[in-house]
């Protein structure tokens, strides 16, 4: 799992590519929050996630619910047609902004 940050002035976008699994989650949810205490606007750039488990769910989930605290939005771009058919079964796909 390799994790980039781009400082889009009032955006912070993350890139994401490899996989996130139990191994990682925590890793992860701890990377997404920093951000979010940093930027309050969030882009999730999946375009080269090849994989999301449900501990890598959860940490998404526990992003929008930091950033939606806070005011902001998340917005998840370019998703992987495995991870967009992850979104789309359990619901996510309902609940987040995806373009």
């Amino acid at each position: 799992m390799e994790m980039k940050l781009v400082d889009r002035g009032n955006v912070g976008e993350l890139i994401l590519s490899g996989r996130i699994d139990s191994k990682n989650a925590k890793d992860v949810q701890n990377a997404f929050l920093q951000t979010a205490e940093r930027f309050k606007n969030i882009t999730l750039n999946l375009m080269d996630l090849k994989y999301i488990s449900s501990a890598g769910l959860r940490a998404v989930k526990n992003l929008y619910i930091k950033v939606r605290a806070n005011d902001g939005e998340l917005i998840i771009t370019n998703p992987a047609p495995f991870v967009m058919e992850v979104f789309e079964m359990t619901g996510f796909s309902e609940m987040l902004n995806i373009q």
